[in-house]
């Protein structure tokens, strides 16, 4: 066993709870971009990337998903990282972020994605997985590096050649834009934080076993819960659909 590593195995089985979570979490963003274009088209008169609550709501959605990605990672690699899998999916993130780059492209190429928050995903996860295997203190510490390095380090310039590292003096305009670092260490939080509930959840009578078993009753969190399984396929289809659907209107 390498140095640093947990003892103690890691269940692999799947959550419904982060299913569930996952599935408001793109319920958000569907939410979201449905008053983006109603402003944007003129059926409301609200901007809402415009506002400051807007910015926030958008914040907090993308922070979800990254924290969202490290919890993923440990249910799915905590007995020990299945590396086949883990580029499988990284190359799928790859090839979509990339598509989203060249629909924005077309749509607003004064606005283009280049590192928005499929890319923000890859790369944290190529980062983040190594810890999830190491004890959850040195996740945290890398949380704490990574929160701390806007404040001390500073790259010149606005291109997406830096910006996309959040260190740079800021970013060209662009329809998402969701810098590494300081939200890396929402991913890298989780990772540490879903180590321990994990490993919790051993304890037949303890509330971490509780939710690794719990199961939804009603309707709308089993939707919920089944949403959250295809929350990529959804957000790839969603804006186009609901734009496309609204332009027509």
């Amino acid at each position: 066993m390498p140095t640093g590593a947990v003892a103690s195995p890691v269940v692999t089985t799947r959550w419904v709870a982060v299913d569930v979570a996952r599935g408001v979490a793109i319920v958000a963003v569907v939410l979201f971009h449905l008053v983006w274009d109603l402003g944007s088209l003129g059926f409301i008169d609200w901007q809402i990337n415009a506002h400051r609550s807007g910015k926030i709501a958008g914040r907090v959605i993308a922070g979800s998903f990254l924290a969202l990605v490290g919890v993923s990672l440990v249910l799915a690699h905590g007995r020990g990282i299945r590396w086949r899998r883990f580029w499988r999916r990284e190359a799928q993130l790859v090839v979509l972020a990339l598509a989203v780059t060249v629909f924005s492209w077309f749509y607003d190429r004064d606005e283009l994605v280049t590192f928005g928050i499929l890319q923000a995903i890859a790369v944290a996860s190529v980062v983040s997985v190594g810890f999830v295997t190491l004890r959850p203190v040195f996740a945290y510490a890398a949380a704490l590096v990574a929160l701390a390095l806007p404040w001390v380090v500073h790259l010149p310039g606005r291109s997406p050649w830096v910006s996309w590292t959040g260190l740079a003096e800021g970013s060209r305009p662009s329809l998402d834009w969701q810098p590494l670092f300081p939200w890396i260490a929402l991913t890298l939080l989780a990772v540490g934080l879903t180590r321990q509930v994990v490993a919790a959840s051993y304890e037949p009578e303890g509330w971490a076993h509780r939710l690794r078993e719990w199961q939804p009753a009603d309707p709308v969190t089993r939707a919920l819960a089944v949403t959250g399984r295809h929350t990529l396929s959804i957000y790839l289809v969603h804006q186009p659909v609901l734009y496309g659907v609204l332009s027509l209107l």
